[in-house]
């Protein structure tokens, strides 16, 4: 069209100038609706996408999976080690998930997925937020009737605790209050649910388990005792890698 414009010696210099920028102007608009669209069709794990939207995090995928047991979303500041869990999905069966990191520290932080399935887990290989122009879609979509008031309303199978879990180096750190007169007793146990040591009597909070002290990676269980009243039972994951 440049050239057109060049040879066709009869148009005003002025609205040539005018067709010249239109024309460049409706190109970029196509090329960045091609990308857009190009870029938020939503990989099938193993592989997933990362996204940063005017400094929003998040990590968007299709989880094809109909035995998965958990499908969680990790961050490490670095690419191949210390990942944390920041995301349990809460029904992890076949469909789509958008998670938005509203907590990540920076914009070029790590992300993998965690994938458990039956006698079996993984996880994919990291990678980092790519700058996007526009946000993903944040609804989850699932294969069914995912927009009934009952999925919505499902309660999340896991939900990491906020007293007992693996830091960004893969040791297991214990946050509670000061005791004050309170009494915190913590049982460990394996993925058999065979005890594996407790702690009584904690007063030094917060307080750091070497992950050495667990013996192997896997998921571990507890359970939080105040005053010989049981508080808590969950669970948390030691990575092989960590």
């Amino acid at each position: 069209m440049d050239q057109f414009l060049l040879m066709d010696q009869s148009i005003n210099p002025i609205r040539q100038h005018t067709m010249r920028l239109l024309f460049h102007a409706v190109r970029i608009c196509l090329l960045v609706c091609c990308f857009s669209v190009h870029s938020f069709a939503q990989d099938t794990l193993p592989h997933f996408q990362v996204f940063n939207t005017n400094g929003r995090i998040y990590t968007s995928f299709y989880n094809p999976y109909v035995s998965a047991a958990q499908v969680n979303i990790e961050r490490s500041f670095d690419s191949t080690r210390n990942f944390t869990t920041i995301y349990a999905v809460a029904d992890p069966k076949q469909g789509r998930v958008t998670f938005m990191d509203a907590k990540a520290p920076n914009d070029h932080m790590y992300y993998r997925i965690f994938i458990q399935l039956t006698g079996s887990y993984s996880f994919t290989p990291s990678q980092q937020p790519v700058i996007m122009i526009s946000s993903p879609n944040l609804q989850r979509e699932e294969s069914g009737a995912a927009s009934n008031e009952a999925e919505r309303n499902r309660k999340p199978e896991w939900v990491p605790s906020i007293h007992v879990f693996t830091d960004d180096f893969g040791n297991v750190k214990v946050e509670l209050p000061p005791p004050f007169g309170k009494k915190y007793l913590i049982k460990f146990f394996d993925d058999q649910q065979n005890p594996v040591f407790e702690l009584n009597d904690i007063i030094d909070l917060p307080l750091t388990l070497d992950k050495s002290n667990f013996l192997h990676a896997g998921w571990f269980y507890f359970e939080l005792y105040i005053n010989g009243v049981l508080s808590e039972k969950n669970k948390f994951l030691l990575s092989k890698d960590n």
